[in-house]
């Protein structure tokens, strides 16, 4: 009864390109021939899609695995279809992606129909490839603000941090000055007070 409903709904995704409201499909960590089959139907829905679309699109796609493709330079729907299992593996395990594989194997499964329709919609692939380029550029300068946030945030620290440090010397040099000052004050009047002594002395003398 669920695959006649979601048939049913198919058509209505026509008029909504790239909708995702049904995908999510493989999601007991195992891809499986039905899946496949799925996604093919899915793609039927989705006529902008092509070999260039981003990656985010793929099914259990999130924002951390987007974001650690990114940083491998993985972009589109084709560069994860080209990856190997070794790249796929470590993407995985070592980098916590961990539904890389059915974002691979979507990847995988739907490329070549995504090719050959690649090859007989020739306006839709560059206005995609423009559309890509577009997002790069807001991912980089996005990268570019948070990065020149993040030096803003190191200085304000190390400028705090230093000020401080400057401060806690300041201290410790008037601190030292005034010890300085009040040894030889005492000094000073410790000699006035043997000087009037010594006086007194004299004076005791005379008068004998």
């Amino acid at each position: 009864m669920m695959r006649l409903r979601l048939w049913k709904i198919a058509p209505a995704l026509r008029q909504q390109p790239g909708s995702n409201c049904i995908r999510g499909i493989a999601t007991g960590g195992r891809v499986t021939n039905e899946d496949r089959r799925w996604w093919l139907i899915h793609l039927e829905c989705a006529p902008d899609v092509t070999p260039g679309t981003f990656i985010a699109w793929l099914d259990c796609c999130g924002t951390h695995t987007t974001k650690k493709l990114i940083e491998r330079n993985v972009w589109t729907i084709e560069q994860v279809a080209q990856l190997d299992s070794d790249q796929v593996d470590e993407l995985k395990y070592k980098e916590g992606c961990l539904k890389m594989d059915i974002v691979w194997e979507h990847a995988r499964t739907i490329i070549t129909p995504l090719r050959q329709r690649e090859v007989t919609g020739g306006v839709e692939s560059e206005l995609q490839s423009r559309i890509l380029e577009l997002r790069k550029k807001r991912e980089l300068e996005r990268k570019r603000e948070e990065l020149l946030k993040e030096r803003a945030n190191v200085n304000e620290q190390r400028e705090a941090t230093l000020r401080k440090l400057r401060e806690a010397i300041a201290a410790k040099k008037a601190a030292m000055l005034q010890k300085k000052q009040e040894a030889t004050e005492n000094s000073g009047n410790s000699g006035s007070g043997d000087n009037n002594s010594s006086s007194n002395n004299t004076g005791v003398e005379s008068a004998r």
